[in-house]
């Protein structure tokens, strides 16, 4: 039995989870995309580029997409210097570490990338908002896109990068562009290149560069065009897909659709044949007759006739043996209404539209508004499609991009599509200010935190303090918070000794109670017992007789 080995810090030896195999990765170095015998990258262009419908979706979802252009937003109002929290609203105070050391976004970060993409963002005189669009078109063609950053590098005396400038923004094409990574799709392992010699490559990481002797760079993507070989180091190219991403290529939509719209591209080519000069006729005409040198001089006529009308329906006459004449019409193809072939069509659209989620009213078709198909629900669906686009850039491309400019306190992110209605963000931030203010009022206490919201709180009940010895201490009022006021007390007090039977003023005493009659004994029966005299006379319209 193996002796245990007493514990100890130095014993310590790091392990590693190996990454799960990829089995589309069959090769080190480039990995090449695995499309059908038949659907290479540049067919499926060309099938997209030929298609009306999907020339359509694309189009208008790309101007939804980037119909308001693109923003700079602050990540942040304050941030702590000292713990690094990030608050969205200005306060005084950090809520993490409770510093006083905060800081507003530098916009100095802005100057370079604005000038930038300002204007032409290569030397093919595109902006920026160009390269976005063809990166779009990407997606949705083949589900990859590559933007590719050209940089100015200063280096040291051994080949280490010191400081880097971005000078210009392409859009890499995926026909050529591939991934150069390990059997476990890892980029950056098995082939390092200098930044001054892009044409050398090596397998060794610790090996240098046989000329230069500088230090080689990890190999993230190559760009195989023209029977050479570019290599990419990390940093210079972002790969991203939209529909199916993974951690090599995504899924081509056209290769999903490849059959809808193929057969649309047939039947829209059978309409073109059927009205052109190349067309087979809808049918013919045969007559039976004896005579077939007339019948022969009008033929030619009626092919003169054909050349000059496509539509003209030619008339041809049968010889018959018993004399008999006749007329029948040979049917050669059915019509499009027969064929049914507005409704396959609609719904070969449709079909590509929903994979798209472009509703029919971006088609200019409004056939179908109203009832369930209504406008703002075709719009809301197709709303949906754009922010889901639109958070592609947003989650995953503008951060790489921002970041290889160095910017850390802005954001680059493209507004939803539809403006937002202020009037009703308003209306909602008062509910909750008039809802807050009602909490306060019920005895809670109310504050805000570092992202604007309320937070409310129960205090508690705070304890009495005791006088000290030879200290009296506070008289409490026992009719505080009551409707007793001290014009009421005396005669409170003498309800209390003659048991409540007291009778009311009769000078008119201050008193909250309703006036009431009087009901005591009159003057005129002084004399005489309280039980002979008048009890229901009301000295408030008594008057004196005599």
């Amino acid at each position: 039995m193996a002796e245990k080995k007493r514990f100890s810090v130095k014993n310590f030896f790091r392990a590693k989870t190996p990454p799960p195999a990829d089995r589309q990765v069959w090769q080190m170095g480039i990995q090449e995309r695995s499309d059908s015998i038949f659907m290479t990258t540049p067919i499926l262009y060309s099938v997209a580029n030929s298609s009306v419908i999907v020339r359509t979706c694309t189009t208008q979802l790309k101007n939804e997409i980037f119909r308001r252009g693109y923003e700079w937003h602050s990540k942040f109002a304050v941030k702590c210097e000292e713990c690094g929290k990030e608050h969205s609203n200005t306060v005084d105070e950090c809520a993490e570490c409770k510093g006083h050391n905060l800081r507003k976004p530098d916009r100095k970060q802005l100057e370079y990338a604005e000038n930038m993409f300002d204007g032409y963002v290569n030397s093919s005189e595109q902006l920026l908002i160009d390269v976005l669009r063809e990166l779009e078109d990407d997606l949705n063609i083949l589900d990859d896109a590559y933007i590719v950053l050209v940089k100015e590098y200063f280096l040291d005396g051994n080949g280490d990068i010191k400081l880097h400038r971005i000078k210009e923004i392409y859009r890499g094409d995926p026909v050529s562009m591939n991934i150069y990574a390990d059997e476990y799709g890892e980029r950056g392992i098995k082939g390092f290149t200098s930044l001054t010699d892009r044409a050398f490559i090596s397998e060794d990481v610790n090996d240098c560069h046989p000329e230069t002797n500088e230090t080689l760079h990890p190999v993230h993507y190559v760009n195989r065009v023209h029977g050479e070989e570019q290599y990419f180091v990390k940093g210079e190219v972002l790969h991203f897909s939209k529909y199916s991403p993974s951690r090599l290529y995504g899924q081509s939509p056209i290769v999903t659709l490849f059959s809808h719209i193929t057969t649309l591209l047939a039947m829209e080519a059978y309409v073109n044949t059927s009205y052109t000069k190349s067309r087979m006729p809808r049918g013919l005409l045969a007559v039976q007759t004896r005579n077939m040198d007339s019948m022969r001089t009008f033929w030619r006529a009626v092919k003169e006739k054909m050349e000059e009308d496509p539509h003209f329906i030619p008339i041809m006459g049968i010889e018959a043996d018993n004399g008999k004449g006749s007329v029948e019409w040979i049917k050669f193809m059915d019509s499009l209404k027969e064929m049914d072939y507005v409704s396959v069509k609609e719904d070969l659209r449709d079909r590509i539209g929903a994979f798209y989620g472009v509703s029919k009213i971006f088609m200019a078709d409004s056939s179908t508004s109203g009832g369930l198909n209504n406008e703002g629900m075709q719009i809301l669906v197709t709303n949906r499609a754009v922010e889901m686009a639109q958070n592609v850039y947003n989650h995953y491309m503008f951060p790489w991009l921002v970041g290889e400019f160095g910017i850390t306190d802005w954001k680059l992110v493209l507004p939803p599509s539809e403006e937002e209605d202020e009037i009703a963000k308003l209306r909602k931030r008062e509910i909750e200010v008039n809802i807050a203010a009602s909490v306060k009022n019920l005895g809670f206490e109310v504050d805000m935190d570092d992202e604007g919201e309320f937070v409310f709180s129960k205090p508690l009940p705070s304890p009495e303090a005791k006088p000290k010895e030879g200290e009296k201490g506070t008289e409490k009022d026992p009719y505080a918070g009551t409707d007793i006021d001290a014009s009421q007390l005396g005669q409170l007090q003498e309800q209390a000794l003659t048991g409540g039977n007291n009778q009311p003023q009769e000078g008119g005493g201050a008193t909250r109670n309703k006036p009431s009659m009087s009901v005591g004994p009159d003057n005129r029966q002084s004399g005489l017992p309280k039980e002979a005299g008048n009890q229901n006379v009301d000295k408030r319209t008594e008057r004196k007789v005599g």
